[in-house]
């Protein structure tokens, strides 16, 4: 804001997480102080900007323990005390919230034979189902979480799909392909072909909420191509032929689906700006909230943290909600992912895991203390009045007390970010408010703060509460 030839500009509230077009313009000017066009590993979720979680891998958790292959899938709840599953290629493991398990009796991780590709694991009744590719197949194994395992439990109609699975009460509903199948726990009766969508689709996402089986339904040509989705609700007994409703998004292939609050949350494809889009259901429509771009999550790359959805993208972790219900909807660049690439992201025991790869790499890590590579830009703001330019006086920076080795450098980015002023360093322990002048700056038409961590502490994060730039008109 500008009186008397000065002018202010605040940047707070930083909850408010990308701005609305940073997914296809860095440069964006739309948006306000909360704002950021570019992010990266930044935790923003209660209003403050800090850096984001760093990643501790857990014991055994590589290839020189027992993780020497993707896990692609690790169940989102505990099924004993500290106890969790998942499953890679070839091998079903057992994770606590600090070690991959290895035992002799019961022997984990087990390779699981003949499977090519694990794609899911479930408990129900006190058994742990695991569903699995073979070469030209699928199967799905059993384990009493005991001493017996039936890697070859059914066998029978199963196809070579991705099997997302869903569980309520005595009754496992999942993907089989074209197919949705149902298990009957209380009858013990599995029908791998209970509803049949057709030729070309495939069942890339299931859950249960409220009465209803919501089931995702995409076509199943892959490749960067227009592809119908479809969200459809199925009886919660899992006794009918016949659908209950459905919900479409057109010709937009959908990621997954994500139960929270009550309220179904979907992540869908637009190919037409190169974007993903997070929106929820309301009625027969989907209402989009936001969008990111990146690669598009699956139903493994999914879990929440913090009331929020987090959800696995180009390597990264994004986060997609509020913490509290009286803050809006974001969506920010949360944390890495570890390696180039990730597999599953689950919070069994409150604490994200991800396990990712690269090449002969392999770890499955936890958030743990904070990352230092992490960046945060906000929008443009244009200072140019007419035939003048703006001239920063100086800046003024609010955070929480800092601790030793606490650190984190400021610049400001001109002139659509062709140029940038002097580094500031915000530092000094126990310290709260910093003032900066003398920027090596003259007068300038446009600018962002640029924030930048890679100088700051691991275990002493720095927390900005409010950054205030002043400054006044100079002629051209």
């Amino acid at each position: 804001m500008a009186k008397d030839g000065k002018w202010t500009i605040s940047l707070k509230d930083f909850n408010s997480g990308y701005a609305p077009l940073s997914f296809t313009d860095p440069l964006t000017e739309i948006g306000g102080g909360g704002h950021a066009s570019v992010m990266s590993n930044s935790d923003v979720l209660d209003g403050k900007l800090t850096q984001g979680p760093g990643l501790d891998t857990l014991v055994n958790g590589d290839e020189t323990g027992e993780v020497d292959e993707l896990i692609n899938f690790i169940m989102d709840k505990a099924v004993a005390t500290d106890t969790t599953y998942g499953i890679s290629n070839t091998k079903l493991f057992q994770i606590s919230s600090t070690e991959v398990i290895n035992s002799v009796d019961p022997t984990f991780p087990r390779t699981v034979a003949d499977m090519t590709e694990g794609s899911s694991v479930a408990n129900m009744g006190g058994n742990v189902y695991y569903f699995y590719n073979k070469t030209t197949d699928g199967a799905i194994g059993k384990y009493d979480q005991d001493i017996i395992f039936n890697d070859t439990w059914h066998t029978t109609d199963m196809q070579k799909a991705p099997h997302p699975v869903g569980v309520k009460e005595d009754i496992i509903c999942f993907g089989n392909g074209r197919y949705l199948g149902t298990y009957i726990g209380s009858s013990d009766t599995i029908t791998p072909d209970k509803l049949d969508f057709g030729d070309g689709f495939q069942v890339d996402d299931v859950l249960f909420s409220g009465t209803s089986w919501y089931v995702v339904v995409n076509s199943n040509i892959t490749g960067n191509n227009r592809s119908a989705g479809q969200i459809y609700l199925y009886d919660g007994s899992a006794t009918e032929n016949v659908l209950d409703d459905e919900t479409g998004v057109g010709m937009q292939r959908i990621g997954f689906i994500y139960r929270l609050n009550g309220v179904i949350y979907v992540c869908y494809q637009d190919l037409s700006s190169e974007g993903f889009i997070i929106g929820y259901i309301s009625g027969s429509q989907i209402k989009a909230l936001g969008r990111f771009s990146g690669t598009m999550p699956n139903f493994q790359q999914k879990t929440l943290y913090k009331n929020t959805i987090l959800f696995l993208s180009s390597s990264k972790v994004y986060s997609a909600g509020a913490v509290v219900d009286e803050l809006p909807f974001q969506i920010s660049q949360h944390a890495n992912g570890g390696y180039s690439t990730t597999g599953a992201i689950a919070a069994p025991f409150g604490v994200p895991m991800i396990a990712s790869s690269e090449s002969t790499s392999f770890k499955l890590a936890k958030f743990s203390g904070y990352d230092v590579s992490s960046t945060w830009k906000s929008i443009i703001f244009t200072v140019g009045n007419g035939r003048h330019k703006g001239y920063v006086d100086d800046i003024i920076v609010m955070t929480k007390t800092l601790g030793e080795d606490a650190r984190c450098d400021l610049t400001i980015e001109t002139d659509q970010a062709s140029g940038t002023s002097s580094v500031q360093s915000i530092t000094t322990t126990g310290k709260r408010k910093h003032i900066f002048k003398n920027l090596g700056l003259n007068g300038i038409e446009d600018f962002r703060i640029a924030l930048n961590h890679s100088n700051g502490s691991t275990t002493n994060n720095t927390v900005i509460r409010s950054v205030t730039i002043r400054g006044h008109y100079v002629s051209d």
